[in-house]
């Protein structure tokens, strides 16, 4: 334990004032690196009885300090000795010495510990709702893991209506001698259920930004609408390519288009071009630090909050039909077993010849006889007939035909290096022009998506191996091995299901869950049985290191096709654009990009995770909403999760999720045995399992919770009786 003075004295050899060593010393202290003790004598954290990091609250009102993983334990803070902490707020805690070494809950043990300290607050902003109260309006937060109330003071209420949902600004945290905080109303949402104010709450819970600064949209502004002809000077000149893109009916902004031509040898060539979003958002630029701080577009029904601002994403940096464009362009020669024979990245200029849609594409390839059939087209959409398909692309029916020839090729080879796919559709909101759900239908993947899926992988990996071969800093996105524990809980389910996990589960290679994937596809329980496949497996991420893809079966992988939506996608485009110009970097240049990496990658997954939950909570509340006027309805579905206090449903065709409580269950007096995954009646010996077939009722809805309360009426076929509470 060292005071500034000592620590400045021990810099020997270190051109830095005492100020300066002092400003580095609280910015460490504030990043919970160090931690002042007895005064302000400073200790790296390690050698403390103190831990630092991120709070996550339990709507119950305990929170957890995660270790970090390894040997690191989490740290466990009941309800009073939060101290004032929120959820997500960087904390010290102190472990409890005369508490019990470890607390057990959800079966994970965890040291004692209470907050010392708050570091660095999460919320600077609320959202909740307002009530006015006569004698003390004050805000319930929305956000069920943040449990104390905000007051606001008369003057602050922004003339918001009871119950209305509202934006409030933090004047006053809860702190060690107060659980009172104070603020007030900056914006007024509307009420719960009006049209849009789910998705407004969200993006205000999750603080995701949805409005672009003055210069920032000034820097856009002054972007030119129109690609120079000296910038096409210098680019490879592709605009006479059939080149097309292929997208959804409502995508705005397209920022990959393909092609394929048949080489004289027989191999094919397939040309990949991606918007080059790196020559207008140059490094360092405002540009530059708003898409860096959103890291990723974010999609909710019926709207998006793009990474970068319009004129941009669907404006010069969009490949729009039949205008110039400048592209980042790959080249690959795949011959007919799937090999990459040849390779090459280059910056060109294209003028694609169509804005085609998935839709399209599927009914043309159908039409002409060149793929199978593969279901209805979406909902609302109309498809034209043959003739009018065939007299609008005829001209391009040999580079779709040789587009699905070579989709085929590399399917098979993807598939024969064990790469996992998870081909399940998933549930979409369809909205009518008011904004109020109209259904919720599966979604629908067909062979123009599968086709566009296959070309952007492969891009990928050729982009990942230039880096990895040139020995250059990239961001890839990794993903690693399953954990052993996990993969041995899915053995353990799917033996329940007369299905084996063959091999060492150390070292689980993932054609071994490509099998067991193909060996229920197309039976009743394929998308529970893949789903519970998927929850064993990690989640990707972004890193600076190569350490390969565990699903795809690949050795180098970053993605590189989406610069308008995905910053890593930016980054990666910036280490081709100057390894193409000056060649391999070294030096002084070398190192800021490998001291720089670490950052854009971690914050990159973040942005990613935030925008993940902040859409599937938006996706869960329009599957509550548009239930509502189904209580007492009746529904089949399978058991996705089996708990002490009741079964989890998924509905069938709509994937909407609800509960059914074990207290609601008669009959029996159910048991929980957890390693078996099932509630076995005491008496009966009846069980309710994962992936049994069920028909309920819909009993109760709780809009604020987004949650769902039904009846168990049958199960596998039989009636099982109701207990009435």
């Amino acid at each position: 334990m060292l005071p500034i003075k000592e620590i400045w004295e021990r810099l020997e050899g270190v051109d830095a004032t005492r100020e300066q060593v002092e400003r580095a010393v609280v910015e460490l202290e504030q990043d919970g690196i160090v931690v002042a003790v007895r005064g302000k004598r400073y200790s790296l954290l390690e050698f403390t009885p103190y831990h630092a990091g991120q709070i996550r609250v339990h709507p119950d009102g305990y929170g957890t300090v995660f270790g970090g993983g390894g040997e690191e334990p989490d740290v466990f803070i009941d309800r009073r000795s939060m101290k004032g902490a929120m959820n997500g707020d960087l904390v010290i805690v102190r472990v409890d010495k005369h508490a019990p070494k470890y607390h057990t809950i959800r079966q994970r043990k965890l040291i004692i510990g209470e907050v010392s300290q708050v570091l660095r607050r999460a919320h600077r902003t609320v959202a909740g709702r307002f009530h006015a109260d006569p004698d003390q309006p004050y805000v319930t937060p929305f956000d069920t893991r943040l449990d104390h109330d905000i007051v606001i003071d008369h003057d602050g209420t922004l003339d918001a209506r009871d119950q209305e949902m509202v934006n409030v600004e933090i004047d006053r945290y809860p702190d060690r001698t107060s659980h009172i905080a104070r603020g007030r109303v900056v914006e007024v949402l509307g009420m719960i259920g009006e049209p849009g104010v789910d998705i407004e709450l969200v993006i205000r819970k999750f603080h995701i930004p949805h409005l672009f600064p003055p210069d920032v949209l000034a820097a856009a502004d002054a972007v030119p609408d129109e690609v120079t002809p000296d910038e096409i000077a210098k680019r490879v000149d592709l605009r006479e390519h059939n080149i097309v893109t292929i997208d959804g009916e409502t995508a705005k902004d397209f920022d990959d288009a393909v092609e394929v031509q048949q080489l004289p040898n027989g191999n094919y060539l397939l040309g990949v071009h991606i918007a080059d979003v790196s020559h207008y958002v140059t490094e360092g630029s405002a540009l530059d630090e708003e898409a860096f701080e959103r890291g990723t577009s974010v999609y909710f029904p019926g709207r998006a909050v793009p990474m970068l601002p319009e004129r941009l994403s669907n404006g010069i940096c969009s490949l729009n039909p039949r205008v110039e464009r400048l592209t980042f362009s790959v080249d690959i020669e795949i011959d007919r077993k799937g090999r990459f024979v040849d390779r090459k990245v280059y910056r060109s200029v294209i003028r694609t010849k169509e804005r085609m849609t998935y839709t399209n594409v599927n009914a043309f390839l159908v039409n002409e006889g060149v793929a199978q059939p593969s279901g209805p087209p979406p909902h609302g959409v109309v498809v034209p007939d043959a003739a009018e398909l065939r007299q609008r692309y005829g001209y391009l029916l040999a580079d779709f035909t040789r587009m699905h020839e070579l989709y085929d090729i590399l399917r098979k080879r993807r598939e024969a290096r064990g790469s996992i796919d998870f081909d399940l559709p998933e549930a979409e909101v369809i909205l009518d022009a008011a904004g109020v759900i109209d259904a919720i239908k599966p979604t629908e993947r067909n062979v123009a998506h599968r086709i566009i899926e296959e070309f952007m992988l492969a891009a990928n990996e050729v982009v990942a191996s230039e880096l990895v071969f040139a020995n250059q800093p990239g961001i890839y996105r990794v993903h690693q091995q399953p954990d052993p524990q996990k993969l041995q809980d899915l053995r353990e389910i799917l033996r329940e299901f007369k299905l084996t996990l063959r091999g060492d589960l150390e070292e689980m290679r993932p054609g071994e869950l490509q099998r067991v994937l193909k060996s229920v596809e197309g039976t009743p329980e394929e998308r529970f049985l893949t789903n519970i496949v998927l929850r064993s497996m990690k989640r990707a991420f972004y890193s600076e290191e190569n350490i390969g893809h565990f699903a795809l079966a690949i050795a180098n992988y970053a993605h590189f096709t989406s610069p308008i939506r995905r910053y890593p996608d930016l980054i990666v485009h910036r280490r081709l654009g100057e390894l193409i110009a000056t060649g391999p970097l070294y030096g002084e240049r070398l190192a800021e990009i490998e001291r720089a990496h670490p950052l854009y990658a971690a914050q990159s997954s973040d942005r990613e995770r935030r925008a993940d939950d902040a859409s599937r909570e938006v996706l869960e509340w329009k599957k509550v909403i548009f239930m509502r006027d189904k209580v007492g309805d009746k529904f089949t579905g399978t058991v996705t999760g089996v708990a002490s206090f009741g079964l989890f449903i998924e509905l069938d065709e709509i994937f909407v999720q609800g509960m059914v409580p074990v207290a609601t269950i008669g009959g029996d007096f159910w048991v929980f045995r957890e390693r078996e995954h099932r509630l076995r009646g005491e008496s009966t010996g009846r069980e309710m399992r994962l992936g049994d077939k069920v028909t309920i009722e819909v009993k109760s809805i709780d809009e604020d919770r987004h949650q769902l309360e039904f009846r168990l009426l049958e199960i596998g076929g039989s009636p099982i009786a109701l207990r009435e509470r």
